[in-house]
């Protein structure tokens, strides 16, 4: 049987390791792109000068061939999955016929929002966590609680009113009858490629991660297969994106290794430098290379490929570099000491934050 290639791109860390500009740099080679996890996650990517930050949508929505699927295990915000739908569509209209949502994900309601309280709620103040209300609907489902939890599916046939996409012409009930492990089925015996655009990072695990600093679902190759309704013994690649200064959200957000402050990162790069998330804009906190952290991801996922990002941080005179060669001998070292500890190809290196991001 032919068989398209499957691909998985996890985080090595605690999140917000770069995975948006990874997706968006090979997001031609993919015919499908499928996100399964939840709005406490944004990837950021530029394309055409512009800065785009994904909070449901996957980021290769730009590759007009490609296929945007909000797969089973997904939690999707309606109101915000389609606000996105129409940024996009106002740049590039034909991203309405390429989108596919499992009748199956579950539907984040402004009662499990308000649950979790956001970022300054009890779960915010405790551990960091976003409070987005991911984990409350989570555990709606978990409970089999028909009251407290609805998937799309379950949504449309309700007879509730619904929620308007908002594109004139556009009936968002299309995309939500789909049985999107059955769609990538078809799609990979026809020879056609996926991309499992994982969320967060490894260390953020609710299974392997440093309970209760972690997420509320496991973060890893295997389970991010599994959300999609893909065999496991399909995926063909994993890719594994690691940050030369890992980061975790601000306050109490549980064990950072070797932690720094953002006025050293700035007296290192010889500028003002600090980073903010994507979803509660907080100021995150960073530390330096944690090679236990990795190494605990590369046993967890056997990735046959790294990406390392911020090698400008590693070295400021790398800054936007776009060729191997023009790298410092101290950024030169370092991948190589990652590939020979690890075994695995550094396939990927991120420099900074535009269009290229020296890949």
């Amino acid at each position: 049987m032919k068989k398209g290639k499957v691909c998985a791109l996890i985080g090595a860390q605690y999140g917000s390791e770069g995975k948006g500009v990874v997706a968006a740099h090979i997001a031609y080679d993919y015919k499908w792109h499928v996100r399964t996890g939840g709005p406490n996650a944004g990837h950021s990517f530029v394309h055409e000068g512009k800065l785009y930050k994904m909070q449901s949508l996957p980021c290769g929505w730009f590759n007009k061939e490609a296929q945007m699927v909000i797969g089973r295990g997904a939690v999707v915000n309606l109101d915000l999955l389609f606000k996105e739908i129409r940024m996009v569509a106002a740049v590039m209209p034909c991203v309405v016929e390429r989108i596919h949502i499992d009748a199956g994900a579950s539907v984040l309601s402004a009662a499990h929002h308000e649950e979790e309280g956001g970022h300054t709620g009890e779960i915010g103040q405790r551990i960091g966590s976003t409070g987005e209300g991911v984990g409350a609907c989570r555990l709606g489902r978990i409970g089999r609680d028909a009251d407290r939890f609805h998937t799309v599916g379950s949504l449309i046939e309700s007879g509730e009113e619904l929620p308007d996409v908002g594109i004139d012409g556009v009936d968002w009930k299309d995309w939500g009858k789909e049985d999107t492990p059955k769609v990538l089925r078809n799609a990979l015996r026809a020879g056609e490629n996926v991309m499992l655009e994982g969320t967060q990072g490894s260390g953020l695990s609710l299974i392997h991660g440093p309970w209760p600093f972690v997420t509320s679902h496991d973060t890893n190759a295997a389970t991010l297969a599994a959300d999609a309704g893909v065999p496991p013994h399909w995926v063909d690649e994993v890719i594994m994106v690691a940050r030369t200064h890992p980061i975790r959200v601000g306050g109490n957000s549980g064990p950072l290794e070797d932690e720094m402050s953002w006025e050293q990162i700035s007296q290192k790069m010889g500028k003002p430098t600090s980073e903010r998330t994507t979803v509660t804009k907080k100021l995150r906190r960073v530390g330096k290379w944690d090679e236990d952290l990795v190494r605990k991801a590369v046993t967890l996922n056997a990735p046959t490929s790294i990406a390392l990002t911020f090698m400008d941080y590693w070295s400021p005179e790398d800054e936007n570099c776009t060729e191997y060669d023009k790298l410092s001998s101290k950024s030169q070292q370092f991948i190589t000491y990652i590939e020979g500890t690890f075994g695995t190809p550094v396939n990927f290196i991120g420099t900074g934050f535009s269009d290229t991001d020296g890949w």
